[in-house]
């Protein structure tokens, strides 16, 4: 990784960041039933964006505000045991495309951006309508991804 970047490139992520963000809460906002979005990176297991609904630190489902460390070194380590569950010794089912794992009083769903070496989050309460967030999700992908790796490229 390269330690010295210019002031256009500095712009250039501040201006994905912030697309990123803003791309993010229209996603979380799409549904009444999303509560937020986390992006963690693959390596370190730290969150690198989050961008909750304000409600959902009210709500009893999803991190509290405080657990996104610890949450983000969860994730890491659940993908590793889905990659290693899913390879070809295995289920043999091929490269990993998204998670879904429903509670009872909620959801989540885990989507790998491969070039930015990060996991997404959505998460939400009962009642998130899936195939919707999916569709949107499908049409929005490759955008956010490539958001998220050049504005997390400068840390």
């Amino acid at each position: 990784m390269r330690w010295v970047i210019n002031l256009a490139e500095m712009e250039d992520i501040a201006r994905a960041r912030k697309k990123l963000e803003d791309s993010l809460r229209i996603l979380v906002e799409s549904d009444d039933n999303l509560l937020g979005a986390m992006i963690v990176d693959m390596e370190e297991g730290l969150p690198l964006t989050f961008v909750p609904k304000a409600e959902a630190f009210d709500i009893n489902v999803g991190p509290s505000g405080e657990e996104e460390e610890a949450l983000g070194g969860t994730i890491l380590h659940s993908f590793d045991q889905i990659q290693k569950l899913i390879a070809e010794d295995r289920l043999n089912l091929g490269t990993l495309q998204r998670v879904l794992i429903e509670g009872d009083k909620g959801v989540a769903i885990l989507h790998p951006l491969q070039r930015s070496k990060t996991v997404l989050l959505l998460y939400g309460r009962r009642g998130v309508k899936i195939g919707f967030v999916y569709t949107i999700l499908n049409e929005i992908i490759d955008e956010i991804e490539e958001l998220a790796r050049i504005a997390l490229s400068g840390i």
